[in-house]
């Protein structure tokens, strides 16, 4: 999958001759830095794992993690922030928005290239040991079961946790739940509330169950229990990850390191053990590093 002992002069011209991204793309070993990651708040709990089996083979290196909403996180790179790993929770996000616009202030757009690394799905939260017994979507619609969920336009999980609903309740023989569920869930919709506030409230008992991402669950299986519905409702074959590094890289050599290693046997495996089953092989746009294809 990566070929580490390729000719490189094209993408270390493109990385502005970085001879510390030379070494790294013909076999050598990665100057120690520190790298910023941006990435989806439901990448989460993978890229805590990813930054410590990372840091744990490259003494020195250093992986400095901001979560956050992607489309937002994205808006900060085109306004000129230094990212160095960017992993929004929609290939969308690099395509549309870093690979057709440009830096503040520059001629260079956000990004040139993608690589979708893994999948999610959504699932149901409840209360640890569900004292409640919901056992399947429907039951969100019982009285005195209080549902919480994702709001705020620029969170792709909002519309996914309505789409997720629509589609189980009708799974179940019972469409006409949907709407009810989603309105009376006791988030504000005109208020942002994220994947980590919705788990936040159904561990602390504010609210009785939740719809979040399967990775997020997982990470929070300590507070939370979780139920996983079929592929066919769940979302997984639309919820995509990718990772790119942006234009406004200031440390391309680690940063070509960190993907590598997302993308390697022992990133697949701390993925698939934190709620990310990883697409193998992984899929491309753009103009991909060679050491990546």
């Amino acid at each position: 999958m990566i070929e580490s002992h390729q000719k490189s002069y094209g993408l270390c011209s493109f990385m502005a001759g970085s001879l510390a991204l030379c070494l790294v793309l013909s076999g050598g070993v990665a100057m120690a830095a520190a790298i910023e990651v941006f990435h989806a708040d439901s990448l989460a709990g993978p890229m805590k794992a990813l930054k410590g089996a990372f840091e744990t083979r490259n003494p020195g290196a250093q992986v400095n993690l901001t979560t956050g909403r992607s489309q937002e996180l994205a808006e900060r790179i085109l306004k000129g922030d230094v990212c160095d790993v960017f992993t929004p929770s929609a290939p969308a996000v690099i395509e549309k928005d870093l690979m057709t616009k440009t830096v503040a202030g520059t001629d260079r757009t956000g990004a040139s290239w993608s690589v979708i690394f893994s999948a999610n799905e959504m699932v149901v939260i409840t209360t640890k040991g569900n004292p409640l017994g919901i056992n399947k979507m429907s039951d969100l619609a019982k009285t005195g079961v209080r549902f919480a969920r994702v709001t705020g336009e620029k969170d792709m999980a909002t519309n996914r946790t309505i789409d997720f609903v629509k589609n189980v309740t009708a799974l179940e023989g019972n469409p006409q739940l949907a709407q009810g569920i989603i309105a009376g869930a006791v988030t504000v919709p005109a208020k942002p509330h994220t994947v980590p506030e919705t788990i936040r409230d159904v561990a602390t008992g504010k609210a009785d169950a939740g719809v979040v991402y399967y990775s997020a669950a997982v990470e929070a299986k300590k507070d939370v229990d979780s139920l996983r519905f079929p592929a066919e409702v769940n979302l997984s074959s639309q919820i995509r990850n990718a990772a790119t590094i942006p234009s406004t890289a200031k440390e391309p050599a680690t940063a070509l390191s960190f993907v590598r290693f997302i993308l390697s046997d022992e990133g697949r495996k701390i993925l698939e053990a934190t709620g990310q089953p990883p697409i193998v092989p992984p899929i491309t746009r753009g103009e991909i590093p060679r050491e990546l294809k």
